[in-house]
């Protein structure tokens, strides 16, 4: 609830008083509909290193900016967390430990946004509907039961790591993206629907060679 947006509560002519903005707090809650809210909801922190011949990386993301958790409201919100390593000839790395992305980031083509197997995790509340085992499930007003729920608690910090096999020479490029998607990209896909991803964090580094 940000100050310092306005100097009155009521209109100055139906009688409103001037006020010092700082003792004005804002009651708008866009919620998940202002992109600008959701980019500023997280914090992500990377570290990258070589390590003789791997290259180390570790994520950590903090929710420090709400209240709540994050995602929150519809169970078909989620977030995606992507990585990306490659060499100077920009050819992807062979990862060897580490997470993925599950299979209801989207099976398909990267550059559409289908995610899955990828090196990275997705954060959400995941419903599956009882009697027809549908999951990842959005209709929770059907009877269902909670699969998982790793969303990031208020003020809760996520870290996972990551290992790439590192070329013998030549510099690697690091690229880290953090998305908030609206619903399961399937979904999404059987609906018609256009949401696209909205970037909450992104960040890029370059780990040189020996």
């Amino acid at each position: 609830m940000p100050s310092g947006r306005t100097d009155h509560f009521a209109r100055i002519d139906k009688g409103g008083l001037i006020r010092d903005p700082q003792t004005i707090f804002s009651h708008r809650m866009p919620g998940a509909t202002d992109d600008e809210l959701l980019r500023n909801a997280v914090s992500m922190n990377v570290q990258a290193e070589r390590r003789d011949r791997k290259i180390a990386i570790t994520v950590a993301i903090t929710n420090d900016q709400t209240g709540h958790h994050v995602p929150t409201d519809s169970p078909l919100r989620h977030l995606i967390l992507v990585l990306r390593a490659v060499d100077a000839e920009g050819d992807a790395l062979r990862q060897s430990e580490g997470p993925t992305v599950p299979d209801w980031g989207g099976v398909g083509d990267p550059r559409q946004g289908y995610y899955a197997g990828l090196p990275g995790k997705a954060f959400a509340k995941v419903l599956e509907e009882l009697w027809t085992e549908i999951s990842p499930s959005g209709a929770y007003w059907n009877p269902t039961r909670v699969l998982s729920d790793n969303r990031l608690a208020a003020f809760a910090t996520d870290s996972s790591s990551y290992t790439f096999a590192a070329p013998a020479d030549g510099e690697v490029t690091v690229d880290v993206t953090l998305v908030f998607r609206r619903a399961f990209i399937e979904l999404m896909a059987q609906k018609g629907w256009d949401a696209p991803d909205i970037v909450m964090e992104h960040e890029q580094i370059r780990v040189s060679a020996r």
